[in-house]
């Protein structure tokens, strides 16, 4: 008697995740390296003051970023979703009985994973500096923490989750269109260019810039709904994109 076995979308693409999580280790491990690069050489403490020759009360105070580790994490996103649309990544998926779909619904629960963990080591990283700061400057830190402020620091959480989601799909989405043409190589310069001279300047004007567009939103759930919305056009123009290229790469 024989009997057959049909996996559901899901289960297909719940065990090409696992895969790509085994299989893609050391992504996980550059993270935490340039994290740590971004602590020990990039930590952004400065320290100013007020003091007056005619008034007897003076303090210094130092204020501690995590700028360093925002950005390096930002690079390390766009990173891993470019590197995901290799060849070598997607013939790995032949070693499933798979589709377009499974693959992709595998590579985006991946990027959320990823981001997820970017995310909070991100905000994490801040605490530990705030920590250190504490330790070396004995004094009074000010700050809005776990407990003094349990919602502003899940919201950091989920920003920095949306952020490098978003980057990692941006990504992702340049590397599938530079692997249907090389041609798009040029096209992603030139807009890049002509971003960084014409937009660059409008980022911080309250009614203009991309960017804006995001980080200007005081609304958690405008904000929610903004990232939703670019995160299912990145990924169905990426789906779009897939479906037109060759069956297998060498």
């Amino acid at each position: 008697m024989m009997f057959s076995t049909q996996w559901s979308v899901h289960e297909i693409a719940k065990r090409q995740f696992l895969f790509k999580i085994n299989a893609n280790a050391p992504i996980f491990t550059m993270l935490i390296v340039l994290q740590i690069i971004a602590t020990v050489f990039m930590g952004g403490a400065s320290t100013s003051g007020y003091e007056s020759w005619d008034d007897p009360f003076s303090f210094t105070y130092t204020t501690v970023s995590n700028d360093g580790q925002i950005g390096l994490t930002m690079f390390w996103a766009l990173i891993v979703g470019f590197l995901l649309t290799s060849a070598a990544q997607r013939n790995e998926s032949f070693a499933f009985v798979t589709n377009r779909l499974t693959y992709q619904l595998a590579n985006f629960y991946f990027f959320c994973t990823a981001a997820l963990l970017g995310g909070v080591t991100t905000v994490m990283l801040g605490s530990v500096m705030k920590i250190i700061t504490l330790v070396v400057s004995k004094g009074v830190i000010e700050t809005a923490g776990l407990f003094s402020a349990p919602g502003d620091f899940f919201a950091q959480i989920f920003v920095m989750t949306a952020y490098t989601l978003l980057l990692m799909l941006v990504g992702y989405t340049i590397g599938i269109f530079i692997q249907l043409s090389r041609l798009f190589i040029m096209l992603f310069a030139l807009i890049w260019m002509a971003f960084t001279q014409f937009s660059f300047f409008m980022l911080s004007a309250d009614d203009g810039g991309l960017l804006h567009f995001f980080y200007g939103e005081t609304s958690i759930l405008l904000f929610t709904i903004k990232v939703l919305v670019a995160a299912a056009a990145l990924f169905g123009i990426s789906f779009w994109v897939t479906n037109r290229l060759e069956v297998r790469n060498p």
